[in-house]
């Protein structure tokens, strides 16, 4: 059986860089830069990095877009994503 990833830590570093610790103890980076660049649906981001929030029980994290949507990432789409923490401050 395949583990639900969770998170239990998160906090925005500049450059759009989402710092995530794991039920599991790991801990890394996801560099959301490039989707911010992009625009479109990812501006929530852009405009309020810091205004993210752990949903379902920590297996989600998401930035309310001003509308009444929001931008949500699941926890193990992040985790494949993310470099882990001394890679990172490489």
């Amino acid at each position: 059986m395949i583990e639900e990833q969770r998170i239990t830590g998160a906090h925005m570093a500049p450059g759009y860089r989402l710092h995530l610790t794991f039920a599991d103890g790991a801990q890394g980076v996801v560099d959301l830069a490039p989707l911010v660049a992009r625009g479109k649906v990812y501006r929530a981001i852009e405009a309020a990095p810091g205004a993210f929030r752990l949903v379902f029980d920590g297996t989600a994290i998401e930035w309310p877009d001003g509308a009444g949507d929001v931008v949500d990432f699941c926890a193990d789409a992040l985790r494949m994503q993310m470099v882990p923490a001394r890679a990172a401050a490489e």
